[in-house]
């Protein structure tokens, strides 16, 4: 987990670089309007597994007009998250590990972009979700979506950096997993799209153009 927040802040960094050297950059340059990249970093505190957790969340996105935005988003579950399973047969419980990863699209639009302070920022991820259920002898990989509306409040540092607060909703949609009726389970796992939904708010750094 660590090794991969390493390799996003050395592209973060990378791609700071990148955008803050003049509109040579031919990916987001455009001569009939104004073009832009940053990268978003963020971590925030969200609701899951009927407790608190917490992700860490990446994005690089393209801004048009200085308004509109639309990137490649990626979220981790950073927290350990653990629930309990029943040995199918007895009583006794086992611990299951939880884990998910998603990888998607980023919609957003900038409000009052001409301030020079405080801006706010609403916007849309759409993702593609794993999500891995682990007991002692078992794993389960579920696939499905990620849905995360959010509203952000950006303080507007410089021409080249931004930091801020947001607030958001995620929504997981995924069949359901109960493999208490599997002949072949040797434990009672149950895993539904409710568990792991619900409110989140942080922190989050932009490094760019715009």
């Amino acid at each position: 987990m660590v090794k991969r927040i390493f390799i996003l802040l050395i592209l973060s960094l990378s791609s700071t670089y990148a955008f803050t050297q003049g509109d040579t950059t031919k990916l987001f340059y455009a001569k009939k309007f104004h073009s832009a990249a940053f990268v978003e970093l963020a971590s925030n505190i969200i609701q899951t597994n009927h407790s608190s957790g917490m992700n860490v969340d990446f994005s690089a996105n393209w801004l048009v007009q200085h308004q509109y935005y639309l990137g490649a988003s990626f979220a981790q579950l950073a927290s350990f998250e653990k629930f309990s399973s029943t040995e199918i047969g007895n009583n006794r419980k086992t611990e299951t590990k939880l884990n998910f990863q998603s990888f998607g699209l980023r919609f957003g639009y900038i409000l009052f972009p001409d301030k020079k302070v405080f801006s706010l920022s609403p916007d849309l991820s759409l993702r593609w979700a794993r999500i891995k259920v682990e007991t002692k002898e078992e794993e389960h990989i579920l696939h499905g979506a990620n849905i995360v509306p959010a509203l952000k409040g950006v303080f507007n540092v410089s021409s080249y950096f931004r930091i801020g607060l947001q607030l958001q909703y995620n929504v997981f949609v995924f069949k359901k997993l109960d493999t208490s009726q599997n002949p072949e389970a040797l434990y009672s796992t149950q895993l539904q799209a409710k568990d792991l939904s619900g409110i989140g708010g942080g922190i989050f750094l932009r490094i760019g153009r715009f």
